[in-house]
């Protein structure tokens, strides 16, 4: 494919353009920043800033209420997004499949409709000729978000398009579907030995590699420590009951109950008693004779039913589950008078993070909560599993019994730590509708998996001298795994699998390891994303950070801490991975996925031109497809005025001007125009870049057959 650059103007007018990784102090990356807003064309037009301060006449409520209701049946009806709008809304888990009638708005802080849930009904029955169906204020969250639910059904089309209306209110924070999430287990038949998850592969003649717990119980037995179970609730077991706090009933169904199982209501499905499995394995009683060990025996369970009895539940009754456990206050729900240490998520659903969940788990962790949650077990990268994928969490895949990854656990980097999920031996009820018998089960999956790290974590929590925070916790637990035996995996599930007693060790020891972490942010008008360090050292102090931003490039190494953004060519999902040495050597890695959204983009149509207005420094992005058998494809810029200056750019196939196959000045009263000979057929995008306040700008778009 040729290209043809059109320049007016003189040669020597250009602009700087970053297409690497940068890092350095905040000044720096705000001077960038500015820079990449204002696009400077010479060193005569380098000043961000002008245009108009227009008045208006304040308008009445009247024109207020339409105009807001035009905006919203505007965006419902629009074929691209603004990227600020997207960002308000998270659609990965909709696909052709989806039927929807639950979402989660949450209204900004001041506004009235997070006032008073009141006035957020009142602005849903304002926008409801705009909105694909009537929607209804169900309840306020823990976290003050609201859910809300549509009087019918939406199929993937029209729960966009709820998405988009209710994004484009100024007052909304953020839009997301109200998901069904579900257990990560699989049940297995009794086949193997009993336990084998809490053995040692170190023992004579045991191969099976389980979690060496049998050292750790001669030091720590979880005393003090409160393990939360988010599950579907446990029911009455002789080898729980004594350990078994009172919880709560989030599930629309028995909401209120103390955090039991009842088994089914109105689900049709034979009945899973998958939190009693979790919660044996978490905390069963040991040495009473009965039954099986628990990983922290002698730690205490709050139970937060949060899935019905088929174990599927919904996103904002999980996310209200996670902050009522931490100790936050929920609408209507008395306090919990025992807040978790431990929070054990083994549930999940395929897509990217949710704020909704994030939030949730934010909350969590500033009260000192360690949040476990399950890879899933889609044998697929855990990056696209939530709650797993969300910051502050640890990630827990799972292993068989000779140490290879579980078949069906899933993967990646955003995977912190292996442990046992396969044919795992529990607690459990014979009951196939309601609660029968006691029993004990075999039970697979990364549901399983997740609970041995939890009761790890008790049992170091009940014996460190110094409380760990949750991001000094996921440390402790991978700097102390056992190897895998068999060399690496087929895939990366951590850097190797849990160990109890190494863990144990290390906090009886009082090690406060350094612990990286980190948070990022995506600009709203490019695809620039800037990561925030938040790594700490109460012990040794830090001696290097090393960021790789998933670019395909090396690690950025420094000896001090620096916020490093960058600017991504393609959208997508990228590993971004931050890994800190202290001074003795020791490492801390993390890493997780971050979803990059594309930019605002504006279709155009060949042969009609666009009128284009502008603020100076204001990027915008079009985009136009091309048919098969185009001869040439020419873009035309054309200034409303001589005094107008802007840059032209044009891609293929990505809405990015790092790299661009043509590029233009309009200066002078003189158009921009990039012409692509012989253009293959798929998106080609046109990126203006405003230098001067733009107004009755055109861009045509020409194909020659």
């Amino acid at each position: 494919m040729r290209t043809k650059r059109h320049h007016n103007g003189r040669n020597d007018l250009g602009r700087q353009r970053s297409i690497r990784n940068l890092i350095g102090p905040k000044s720096s990356v705000r001077r960038v920043l500015a820079g990449a807003a204002c696009l400077s064309l010479s060193l005569a037009l380098t000043a961000c800033g002008g245009g108009d301060n227009a008045t208006t006449a304040e308008a009445t409520p009247a024109a207020q209420n339409a105009a807001e209701v035009a905006a919203a049946a505007s965006a419902a009806s629009a074929t691209s997004v603004p990227l600020a709008t997207s960002l308000k809304m998270n659609t990965s888990s909709i696909d052709s499949n989806t039927s929807i009638d639950r979402f989660i708005v949450r209204y900004k802080t001041g506004t009235a409709e997070r006032g008073s849930t009141s006035s957020a009904q009142s602005q849903l029955d304002k926008l409801a000729g705009a909105l694909p169906a009537r929607a209804h204020h169900v309840r306020r969250m823990g976290i003050g978000s609201d859910v809300v639910t549509t009087e019918r059904k939406l199929n993937a089309n029209e729960a966009k398009a709820f998405m988009r209306a209710m994004a484009s209110d100024p007052n909304v924070e953020y839009v997301e579907p109200d998901r069904e999430m579900s257990g990560t287990m699989v049940p297995n038949d009794p086949e193997y030995v009993n336990q084998w998850g809490l053995s040692s592969n170190l023992k004579p003649g045991n191969a099976m590699v389980g979690i060496r717990a049998e050292g750790a119980f001669d030091s720590a037995n979880g005393a003090g420590a409160v393990i939360a179970v988010i599950d579907n609730g446990v029911t009455s077991h002789s080898d729980l009951n004594a350990h078994i706090l009172p919880g709560y009933d989030f599930t629309a169904n028995n909401r209120g109950s103390n955090g039991t199982n009842p088994g089914r209501i109105n689900e049709t499905c034979e009945v899973v008693w998958h939190g009693t499995h979790v919660a044996g394995i978490a905390g069963a009683l040991t040495n009473n004779g009965v039954g099986i060990a628990g990983v922290a025996p002698a730690a205490k369970i709050v139970p937060v039913r949060v899935l019905n009895a088929c174990a599927k539940g919904y996103t904002s009754d999980i996310a209200d589950g996670m902050t009522w456990a931490a100790g936050g206050s929920i609408p209507g729900v008395p306090d919990n008078p025992n807040p978790a240490s431990v929070i054990n998520v083994s549930l999940g659903g395929l897509g990217s993070c949710e704020t909704t969940f994030q939030t949730a788990i934010d909350y969590a962790v500033s009260r000192g909560a360690v949040v476990v949650a399950a890879a899933g077990n889609n044998s697929g990268d855990a990056s696209n599993f939530e709650p797993a994928n969300c910051r502050n969490v640890v990630n827990v895949g799972g292993i068989n019994r000779i140490g290879w990854r579980w078949v069906d656990s899933n993967f990646g980097l955003n995977v912190d730590i292996a442990a046992p999920a396969d044919s795992i031996w529990s607690t459990y009820n014979n009951g196939t509708s309601t609660p029968g018998t006691e029993g004990y089960a075999y039970m697979s999956g990364t549901s399983m998996a997740a609970p041995m790290v939890s009761g790890v974590i008790a049992l170091a929590q009940s014996v460190a001298p110094r409380p760990l925070t949750p991001a000094e916790m996921r440390t402790l637990l991978t700097q102390n795994v056992q190897p895998f035996p068999n060399g690496q995996p087929d895939q990366p599930i951590g850097p190797g699998i849990l160990d109890a007693n190494a863990t144990v060790n290390a906090a009886k020891s009082g090690k406060i390891p350094a612990a990286a972490n980190f948070t990022c942010t995506e600009s709203t008008s490019i695809m620039q994303v800037t990561c925030t360090d938040l790594s700490t050292a109460r012990g040794a102090p830090i001696s290097s950070w090393a960021w790789n931003l998933g670019t395909g490039g090396p690690d950025m190494v420094r000896t001090q801490s620096v916020n490093p953004w960058t600017n991504y060519d393609y959208p997508g999902t990228y590993p971004i991975t931050l890994t800190v040495t202290d001074s003795t050597g020791a490492v801390s890695k993390l890493t997780r996925s971050f979803r990059v959204l594309p930019p605002t983009l504006t279709d155009l149509s060949a042969g009609i031109p666009t009128t284009i207005s502008a603020k100076n420094g204001e990027m915008q992005n079009y985009d136009l497809v091309v048919p098969a058998g185009v001869k040439s494809l020419t873009f035309t810029l054309s200034p409303g005025a001589s005094s107008q200056t802007a840059l032209l750019d044009t891609r293929a196939g990505t809405p990015s001007s790092l790299h661009p196959d043509c590029e233009s000045i309009m200066v002078r009263g003189g158009a921009a125009t990039c012409t692509i000979a012989n253009p293959a057929p798929g998106s080609y995008y046109a990126i203006v870049s405003a230098n001067t306040k733009l107004s009755g700008v055109t861009l045509l778009a020409t194909l020659t057959q």
